[in-house]
């Protein structure tokens, strides 16, 4: 295998990986930044989040250190040869496992699909188009202490790995040695740190580490340059103090530049009763570029409700491999997608078939679809949860992998959203996303089949929708929303964008000063396909006003009571005495703009 410097530079964020068998692991979050010749890849479970407290090494607990130990990250050479890769490791936070380091991948432009080779598995890459054919650079240094650094630097991201001062024997497990280590050499086992972060007009922040204090710190500083050979970085010692790292060059891929990557701000966009809001600087490295999308979203949100975005940074194949995907399940006969019915399913999944829903109107719709969310182990979900679980999936090949990589890029854009929210409510950009861990977001597949006697038909009837908001790639017109004045205007898609619309829950949540957008779809005589993404908080969060007092609202139980008065075999289950509604149930179109103006 040769080396291979510049095909596959950039930020790639692993959407997914699937093994036969096992649910679809959307959640563990993984990224994988490749400069000319080495890369640096990092792997956080998301049963770490916000669970380690130590601000220092020395202050970490061994219930803590076996934590870290179930992260995976490790650097070093990137090797290809035709479709095969090879991920030679330097530096290790734990050795390989099963999985293996070699892959075969098929290119889709900012889509990889990697197969494995030692092992049967897939996995989804999605690039962040701001790194595509972005100046790049990598090095490996030595510390005074004889340890090995490296660092990869692609536009404005960065990747940088040290290894700890204790040895691991190949295969070895960090997790069991950890388990059987003494506090000391439990911190010794984990001191290994492999990040990821952004360079800013501040310095190289650390976004994401191994090392959960370091989150927020600065790597480097301004004016940080590679003078003869030497470079200093900023670091802590084992109690928490600054020390500073002093590093010579070993070997340099490319022209080492340490300042920030100049980019425009985002104008605004035209006065339209549709607002458009490009996203590409949420959580990026220029704080004026941010606050404008920001205050963006705040006037969308609070005046209208629903909003195009762009910048979403969703990889076109993706998308497309999705509708590809929902075409050839629904061109199914009958027979073979009621074999998958929600019907069958305990926890809301599967094919919906027309007329199954029923909305505040009493109508039934004019649509197909099939539901899917996060696909978790049945036995890993708890009693009174009734919108978490596996997927059924059809026996279709290659759909799961297809649907889920959307569903997991779809659901990395609301996750940037909703730190976009959070900020034009005024609050820190994190302040919520510890309030999103396993939440029962749901992806819809809609199909509405061509019916040339439908153009003046209902096919999803007015409308909100329960969650906090939804993100919704449709492919043709059809959907309408009332606006501030009680009015339906039509909302065409915009190429390459999003609709956004607030729901039930953030209107609640932001005690009125952002609004559910009320909706519904006519006039589709055509035939075309919709695929939203009701993006929710985790199942077992009460809700209250952040502004004012009032009675909180559990989000799953909201989510699950409004399910249950829309959809025929819930309700039919009600009557039976099967299943009960929760004691807070709200009735259905509780919220919105049409509310609003029945009201008034």
């Amino acid at each position: 295998m040769q080396a291979d410097g510049t095909r596959y530079t950039g930020l790639w964020q692993r959407l997914l990986i699937s093994q036969p068998g096992q649910p679809v692991d959307t959640l563990t979050r993984v990224g994988w930044l490749q400069g000319p010749g080495l890369y640096v890849d990092l792997r956080q479970p998301p049963a770490i989040a916000g669970k380690v407290q130590a601000s220092c090494l020395a202050e970490l607990l061994p219930e803590e250190a076996r934590l870290l130990a179930a992260q995976e990250g490790f650097a070093g050479s990137f090797h290809l040869a035709g479709d095969e890769a090879e991920w030679a490791r330097a530096i290790d936070f734990q050795p390989a496992g099963l999985l293996g380091d070699r892959g075969r991948l098929e290119d889709h432009g900012d889509l990889l699909v990697e197969h494995g080779i030692e092992a049967v598995y897939i996995e989804h890459w999605q690039r962040e188009p701001e790194t595509k054919g972005a100046p790049c650079w990598a090095a490996q240094l030595l510390s005074e202490d004889d340890r090995l650094i490296m660092l990869v630097r692609c536009g404005d991201r960065f990747g940088y790995a040290r290894e700890r001062a204790v040895s691991l024997r190949p295969g070895e497990c960090l997790l069991d040695r950890v388990g059987q280590a003494s506090a000391a050499e439990a911190r010794e086992l984990v001191d290994c740190e492999i990040a990821l972060g952004t360079v800013s007009a501040e310095g190289w922040r650390i976004d994401r580490s191994t090392l959960p204090w370091r989150e927020g710190a600065m790597l480097l500083r301004p004016g940080a340059e590679l003078a003869g050979g030497r470079l200093t970085m900023a670091d802590m010692d084992a109690q928490g103090l600054p020390i500073a790292r002093r590093l010579s060059l070993v070997k340099l891929e490319g022209e080492a530049d340490f300042a920030q990557a100049t980019r425009p701000l985002i104008p605004a966009s035209a006065p339209s009763s549709i607002p458009v809001v490009d996203i590409a600087a949420l959580g990026g490295a220029d704080p004026a570029a941010e606050a404008a999308a920001v205050e963006a979203l705040r006037r969308a949100a609070g005046d209208v409700g629903f909003l195009h975005v762009t910048g979403h940074g969703i990889a076109p194949a993706v998308t497309e491999r999705l509708r590809a995907a929902a075409k050839a399940f629904f061109a199914q006969p009958e027979a073979a997608k009621m074999a998958s019915y929600i019907g069958r399913s305990t926890n809301h999944r599967g094919y919906v078939p027309e007329g199954e829903e029923v909305f505040a109107t009493g109508k039934r719709d004019r649509k197909e679809a099939f539901d899917l969310a996060l696909d978790l182990p049945a036995g890993e979900v708890p009693a009174g949860h009734p919108m978490l679980g596996p997927n059924q999936w059809p026996e279709l090949p290659g759909f799961r992998e297809d649907i889920m990589a959307y569903y997991a890029a779809a659901f990395a854009v609301g996750r940037r959203l909703l730190r976009g929210f959070a900020q034009a409510l005024g609050r820190p950009a994190d302040s919520f996303d510890h309030l999103v861990g396993t939440p029962p977001s749901q992806l819809r597949l809609v199909h509405y089949p061509y019916d040339a006697e439908a153009s003046d038909a209902p096919g999803i009837g007015a409308h909100t929708d329960y969650e906090c908001f939804t993100l919704l790639l449709a492919t043709g017109p059809g959907l309408e929303v009332m606006n501030a004045a009680g009015e339906w205007v039509d909302v065409p898609p915009v190429p390459g964008g999003l609709i956004v619309n607030i729901g039930d829950m953030m209107e609640f949540w932001s005690g009125g000063a952002f609004v559910a957008t009320s909706h519904r779809v006519r006039k589709v005589a055509e035939e075309r396909y919709s695929f939203p993404l009701f993006f929710a908080l985790d199942y077992d969060v009460e809700l209250a006003p952040l502004a004012r007092n009032a009675e909180p609202i559990r989000t799953g139980e909201h989510l699950y009571a409004q399910t249950v008065q829309t959809f025929r075999y819930l309700k039919d289950r009600a009557e039976r005495g099967e299943i009960l509604l929760p004691e807070t149930s709200r009735p259905l179109a509780s919220f919105g703009q049409a509310v609003r103006h029945s009201l008034a």
